[in-house]
């Protein structure tokens, strides 16, 4: 049968709408953001997909994507596993966030609100968008925006955490100080000496650890030794904070020519690594 008169103007129109949404859709999918995170880029392939509990996912992923293996504490196995901490303000794209109770982190903790999550993107006012598992004990891998982690781990009763991983070659980067062998003296500035390993960070002597710093880590000594349990500790002060370390494992700077007149060393540069905890 013949087209009418309108038929053709008709399609032509139809034609066109198609050609625009054609045009609209290739447009808005190639401004869409690819990830370039190479976490989020792995989290994201299991994204509707079913992947049983938050903790052991976010393992899978981080082994995948780092080859760093995470631990079995809540807090300490990301230390173990080569992170460093970071503040909300500093959080991006890869980072993990883990809300505990920092007074049960060990691997039988289990209690209402616990939750691990991977950073997509920081919006700038302390919420994230992230990607979890089992967010509806489901199982499932979603998205989900606008998680404020200070806010739901404080109406929870519990704390929070956020870790950044990758940051552990650090170490190879840092220049060769001269050092010396002998006891260190308050003021001293001195070097971890665990090569392939880390020195413990404790709250007091032979206290609890708190961080575990990589070998050629620079610290300073801010008072006298004490002995506990055999072992002499000394009050240091370092780039994850304040705390005691076992004397043995640290070597003091020698004094080089970059000395000034009166006896200053010039900065050496601050960096973070934490590796597998093994030594005191």
């Amino acid at each position: 049968m013949p087209m009418s008169q309108h038929r053709p103007a008709l399609a032509a129109i139809l034609v066109a709408f198609v050609a625009v949404l054609t045009a609209f859709a290739t447009q808005t999918a190639s401004a869409a953001p690819t990830p370039s995170n190479p976490i989020v880029q792995r989290a994201m392939l299991d994204l509707g997909t079913y992947q049983g509990e938050c903790w052991g996912w976010m393992k899978e992923v981080i082994r995948d994507a780092t080859g760093s293996e995470v631990g079995f504490d809540y807090r300490y196995g990301y230390l173990e596993g080569g992170a460093v901490e970071v503040s909300a303000s500093e959080a991006g794209p890869g980072d993990v966030i883990q809300i505990i109770d920092d007074n049960w982190t060990e691997p039988d903790a289990d209690y209402p609100g616990m939750h691990t999550a991977i950073i997509i993107a920081a919006n700038g006012d302390g919420s994230f968008e992230i990607i979890e598992s089992n967010r509806g004990f489901d199982g499932m891998v979603s998205v989900r925006s606008g998680y404020n982690p200070a806010e739901i781990s404080s109406g929870r009763g519990l704390d929070f955490h956020i870790y950044r991983f990758g940051e552990s070659t650090a170490e190879a980067k840092q220049p060769d100080v001269p050092t010396v062998a002998g006891p260190v003296a308050s003021g001293d500035t001195a070097r971890i000496n665990t090569p392939g390993d880390c020195l413990r960070l404790r709250t007091a002597p032979s206290g609890t650890i708190t961080h575990c710093l990589g070998h050629n880590t620079r610290v300073t000594i801010t008072g006298s030794p004490q002995t506990v349990d055999g072992t002499s500790w000394v009050p240091v002060d370092t780039v994850a904070g304040a705390g005691w370390m076992a004397a043995n494992f640290l070597l003091r700077e020698a004094p080089t020519a970059s000395r000034s007149a009166a006896g200053d060393v010039k900065p050496v540069f601050s960096y973070r690594s934490f590796v597998s905890i093994a030594a005191d």
